[in-house]
């Protein structure tokens, strides 16, 4: 199954969890016997934008066990990437089955499906899609349809398409759904997201430093003045303010620069719910069914096992640059609590 995304941050280190809160409702309990491995295709320090395939383990176990753990996974359609020059769509026949990409003009996949014999044939599929994609508003002829048949391809054809496709989208050519593939992925999200961590706090320091700075030379620039007026005239110079407390705007422009704020984004929000999460004794105890994201107040709606479980969760959300309040609770038949929280930003906003 592919499902395309667009986030509005450029930091690759939350794109999972972006990616398993938006999907996640949809899925549902058939999320866990899938493998997530994201593609990105597009990133800017304010987008990411691609395409999430989410896999069968049971398929990716198979296929293992037939070819060997070290081979590289892709769908069969993906190959002929460099064939769609200007938005195509990509066929795979096989005597069993058929699969299909509809890939838009930058070779990057917009949609993508399955049908085995018994539903139809491969040039079934492809009017099939060629309609869908027309619908979405692609201009798509009849003559955008490709037919690859496994039959008809020698090892060496499908390698030369397979680096031709590569060459044309740099995004399919690190793609990789096996096992391996998949836990490479997630180790580089991991390990981006801590890089962005060691650099926003040696970011924060370095601020510091420098308005320490800048204070220090201000003051010896002011030496004339009398001392009562020294601290008011050194916050005026530094940070624009004539009046009120000169240490309380201080801390407040400090807190701002090293990543505090009234509000929240989306990038930041995820994060910190992921890492209350991360704290939680028995993960599987709680499960978030919906969040609506809002920059001011954000509310989450899930279910778990028992009040004290809820409890935890709110507990680890307040320690986590959260003010988590309870909002309703009722009783699931069949067992369970269904809850709300309401999650502005803490006191302690990191």
């Amino acid at each position: 199954m592919l499902c395309p995304f667009s986030f509005p941050f450029g930091r690759r280190g939350s794109l999972r969890d972006a990616i398993n809160f938006t999907f996640r409702p949809v899925l549902g309990a058939l999320a866990e016997k899938l493998s997530m491995v994201p593609q990105v295709t597009l990133q800017r320090p304010d987008l990411t934008q691609g395409a999430a395939w989410f896999v069968s383990k049971e398929e990716i176990e198979e296929c293992e066990k037939r070819f060997g753990k070290d081979i590289i996974l892709l769908p069969a359609p993906a190959l002929f990437a460099a064939e769609m020059e200007e938005g195509g769509i990509s066929v795979w026949s096989s005597p069993s089955s058929s699969c299909a990409i509809w890939f838009d003009k930058e070779a990057v996949p917009k949609f993508y499906k399955y049908m085995p014999s018994s539903e139809g044939n491969a040039e079934e599929l492809g009017e099939w899609m060629r309609r869908y994609a027309s619908a979405e508003g692609a201009d798509m002829p009849p003559e955008s349809v490709r037919v690859f048949s496994e039959g008809s391809m020698s090892a060496e054809a499908l390698r030369r398409a397979a680096e031709a496709s590569f060459a044309a989208s740099p995004s399919l050519s690190r793609l990789d759904l096996s096992k391996k593939g998949a836990a490479a992925a997630e180790r580089c999200d991991v390990f981006s997201s801590a890089c962005f961590a060691v650099l926003k706090s040696a970011a924060a320091v370095g601020v510091l430093f420098l308005l320490l700075s800048l204070a220090l030379l201000l003051q010896n620039s002011r030496l004339h003045a009398s001392l009562e007026e020294a601290p008011r005239g050194i916050c005026g110079a530094v940070l624009g303010t004539n009046g009120g407390n000169p240490l309380a705007y201080t801390a407040k422009r400090l807190n701002m620069l090293s990543g505090g704020y009234s509000g929240s984004s989306l990038e930041r929000t995820l994060a910190d719910i992921a890492a209350a999460f991360e704290e939680l004794p028995d993960k599987k105890a709680v499960r978030i069914d919906s969040l609506r994201y809002g920059t001011e107040r954000t509310e989450v709606e899930g279910t778990a096992s028992k009040t004290e479980d809820i409890q935890k969760l709110r507990d680890a959300l307040n320690r986590n640059g959260f003010s988590a309040k309870t909002g309703g609770v009722q009783q699931i038949p069949g067992g369970g609590m269904r809850f709300t929280l309401a999650l502005s930003a803490g006191e302690n906003v990191r």
